[in-house]
């Protein structure tokens, strides 16, 4: 049975080793352990029974929008309740746009995101993108979800 939780600081070392291979594919922008550390918070862990199998962020971008990052997710069937976990903290804080960066594009399509061009998120181009070393032979696709419900 999955299970979604927060991290303690007893979760970073199994979270890095999780994240390591989708470091190496280029997937993932490297964290430090210390990364990890200074941003717990923003994490979301899925596991199953005992092991861990998943992981996502959320961090605040600007005041009406959020980042979702280092989604890792080795169940794709769990994909969606993690998804929905990290965007529901997003909602808590008030933000109504929620963006990710993905190497494969659908099923965060299947998700309800929708491509856009990373012109249109200036706060993530200008304050990380645009500094990257990965940018010339950046593969990610920006997606963009709206977090309002009517």
């Amino acid at each position: 049975m999955l299970a979604l939780r927060k991290p303690t600081v007893e979760d970073v070392d199994r979270m890095q080793a999780l994240m390591a291979p989708h470091v190496l594919s280029e997937a993932l922008l490297p964290r430090t352990r210390l990364d990890l550390v200074r941003g717990l918070r923003d994490f979301v862990l899925a596991e199953e029974d005992g092991e861990l199998i998943g992981l996502a962020s959320v961090s605040l971008v600007d005041v009406h929008l959020a980042e979702v990052g280092a989604v890792v997710c080795e169940r794709p069937e769990s994909l969606h309740e993690l998804m929905e976990a990290v965007l529901d903290e997003a909602r808590s804080m008030g933000v109504n746009r929620a963006f990710v960066l993905a190497s494969d594009p659908e099923p965060y399509r299947a998700l309800g995101f929708e491509r856009t061009q990373l012109s249109a998120l200036p706060e993530k181009r200008d304050r990380q993108c645009l500094r990257c070393p990965r940018l010339p032979r950046c593969r990610q696709v920006p997606l963009v979800r709206s977090l309002v419900t009517h």
